[in-house]
């Protein structure tokens, strides 16, 4: 995509004052200090390679946040079924987790406040058992509980190996548990209930196949699998709901009985596309590729948006690490490559524009491009199985939202009237019409035909405002 076509700096203010930010605030501090120009380079570089490579100072506010937490577990009764415990551990953080998203404005960094959960839980565990409080199997609990759904690092990342060399003081936060874990082991008080422990801490294992389901529109996915801690019979089933409407998103996640629990709870939560979808078996290909935003690691996997809900953060951290007990690494690896068919468009671009020329007879000379701008942003760059023309009123609202930011007032303009043709060619290409498909379809043409007359205006122009909903596990 031209860069010419692209807005360049819109929407985009400074911060005030003392950012919470470790990269920003470096940046900040660095200006005031009496320092040499070199120096403050050293400095900001540095502060910015810690920041990238997964390091981040505590808080003032994480010693509170980690205490709650201690707090809730302590005042629980724990239930012995090892999937039940994963339950409530995920539950009381998460909603700790929540809380601190929405209510701070710095410093949530959620592997690292993990880690350090996991520390303070266990020496709160030590003084417990020296003090003889008596508490000190519940803390044994959560501790149980974190190890269990805290997800790995990417030991063999090359960038991850550097970082750890550079920066040998940012600890992992799954070797932390672990290691707390080990040293709690130690205890007399806990050696027998460790010792249990130690059958099942590699945590659940996939005890059958995956399976899909798949919406109408073909923009969202439910992946359901088995898992058992014993590797044999299935314990409890583990599911992923996922948007790919715009990137593919995790949107919801849970332990379920069943696999046709699991799908009656996704049918209620997608709405009508989603009333026919029935499971079937879901190829290794595409279970790495539903899951490749669960299975990605290092602070880069920590970005949050800030309207994640409640449920999904407490799965944040068990999802991934189902994930990643799902999908062997060569999966995932096979996942994040992009083929050159996968970047080339235009393919799509001249069939569509064959498609528009036999309705109009003429093509505008500048159709292609417009086009092109369409594409760039319908959907992940690598659609999932067949839902390049996927067409649901989310997939249009989003690109059309993105449109209007990203791109100079003509181009934008241009697309945005040329969707209700391109939505059109997508339902009949994807198959989106009959009778049960009608109303669906009817759905899409009115949500690109509303986006096509909320032009830009240049003279007016700012950026989207805040959405009134929050993006995840929207009906359709």
């Amino acid at each position: 995509m031209a860069s010419k076509k692209r807005r360049s700096g819109r929407g985009k203010t400074p911060r005030q004052g003392i950012s919470g930010n470790p990269q920003r605030r470096a940046e900040q501090l660095a200006q005031r200090q009496p320092a040499t120009v070199a120096e403050q380079d050293l400095s900001t570089l540095r502060q910015l390679a810690y920041s990238l490579a997964g390091g981040t100072e505590p808080s003032p506010w994480w010693e509170e946040s980690h205490q709650r937490i201690l707090t809730a577990a302590r005042a629980l009764t724990w239930p012995s079924r090892l999937v039940d415990l994963e339950t409530q551990a995920g539950r009381i953080v998460g909603d700790e987790f929540y809380e601190r998203l929405n209510d701070e404005s710095s410093g949530m960094h959620p592997s690292q406040w993990l880690g350090a959960l996991a520390e303070e839980t266990g020496a709160e565990l030590r003084a417990s058992v020296a003090d003889g409080t008596g508490d000190w199997r519940q803390l044994w609990a959560l501790l149980c509980g974190l190890a269990l759904t805290v997800p790995p690092g990417d030991n063999d990342n090359e960038t991850a190996q550097l970082a750890r060399e550079a920066f040998p003081d940012i600890k992992d936060p799954f070797e932390t548990v672990l290691a707390e874990v080990e040293q709690a082991a130690q205890l007399p008080a806990v050696h027998g209930l460790a010792a249990d422990f130690a059958l099942w801490a590699d945590g659940p294992r996939p005890a059958g196949d995956p399976l899909v389901a798949q919406d109408a529109y073909g923009t969202r996915f439910l992946l359901v699998a088995p898992f058992a801690y014993d590797g044999k019979a299935p314990d409890h089933w583990y599911a992923w709901d996922v948007d790919s409407c715009w990137l593919l998103t995790v949107v919801g996640a849970g332990v379920f009985g069943s696999a046709q629990e699991a799908l009656t709870e996704w049918q209620h939560a997608v709405g009508p596309s989603a009333a026919g979808a029935m499971l079937s078996p879901a190829a290794p290909e595409l279970t790495a590729q539903l899951l490749a935003p669960a299975l990605e690691a290092g602070p880069m996997s920590d970005t949050l948006t800030g309207f994640e809900p409640r449920e999904l953060l407490r799965e944040y951290y068990r999802l991934r690490r189902r994930a990643s007990a799902l999908v062997p690494a060569a999966d995932a690896a096979a996942a994040n490559e992009v083929s050159p068919e996968d970047d080339d468009l235009s393919p799509v671009r001249e069939a569509f524009l064959d498609w528009y020329k036999a309705r109009h007879d003429a093509v505008p000379p500048d159709a292609a491009d417009i086009v092109d701008v369409i594409l760039q942003e319908w959907g992940p760059p690598r659609p999932v199985e067949d839902s390049r023309y996927a067409c649901s009123p989310h997939r249009i609202e989003l690109a059309a939202r993105v449109i209007r930011d990203a791109y100079q007032t003509d181009y934008a303009n241009a697309a945005l009237r040329l969707l209700p043709e391109w939505t059109q060619w997508c339902i009949e290409q994807n198959g989106l019409t009959g009778n049960m498909a009608g109303d669906l379809a009817a759905r899409s043409r009115a949500a690109a035909l509303t986006e096509s007359i909320h032009l830009v205006d240049e003279a007016t122009y700012a950026p989207p405002a805040a959405q009134d909903e929050p993006p995840f596990r929207r009906q359709e």
